[in-house]
């Protein structure tokens, strides 16, 4: 059973530290994930989808699906409609007119590569505080069940003991 135990906790280990450089080997190629947090895109990325935007290699292009910055702070993923020069007209595609205001190619962070539906929840809830918070108890509830059903007895005291007294 130990054996057993062991083996899988070696190869979830191992898992978990290939997906760990996998991922930041891609972060740090630019490649990004976003949440998407409305339905002006559905049904192409449902409300709570996760995307995965990589870098430009070029300029925008009609028909790309694009990550820029919006007003303010924001994000916005909508596809690409038309380019005229620098600026982007840009469109959800659940919506039924473009969007107010030309995007400079500047604001475009990535072009959207891939998606996940509703991975995109979790990633919002985990970067919360109640998120983090009961990932922490998570991880201490599983040390804690890991000392009582695989803790290793104590050692023994007295005449069986493996180390002898200093002074007898």
């Amino acid at each position: 059973m130990k054996l057993f135990v062991r083996t899988v906790v070696t190869v979830f280990a191992l898992g978990l530290l290939v997906l760990t450089l996998g991922a930041a080997w891609t972060w740090h190629d630019g490649y990004r994930l976003y949440a998407v947090r409305s339905g002006s895109m559905a049904p192409t990325f449902p409300t709570g989808a996760l995307v995965v935007a990589a870098p430009l290699d070029g300029p925008a292009v009609p028909g790309d699906v694009v990550v820029f910055r919006s007003g303010g702070a924001g994000l916005t993923t909508h596809r690409v409609m038309t380019v005229s020069g620098d600026l982007l007209e840009t469109k959800g595609d659940a919506n039924e007119t473009p969007d107010v205001g030309a995007v400079p190619q500047s604001a475009v962070i990535g072009r959207v590569v891939a998606s996940t539906p509703r991975l995109g929840y979790v990633v919002v809830f985990l970067q919360q505080p109640p998120g983090v918070a009961s990932v922490m108890t998570m991880l201490f509830c599983l040390m804690l069940l890991r000392s009582m059903f695989f803790a290793t007895p104590p050692p023994m005291v007295g005449r069986h003991s493996a180390v002898e007294p200093l002074v007898r």
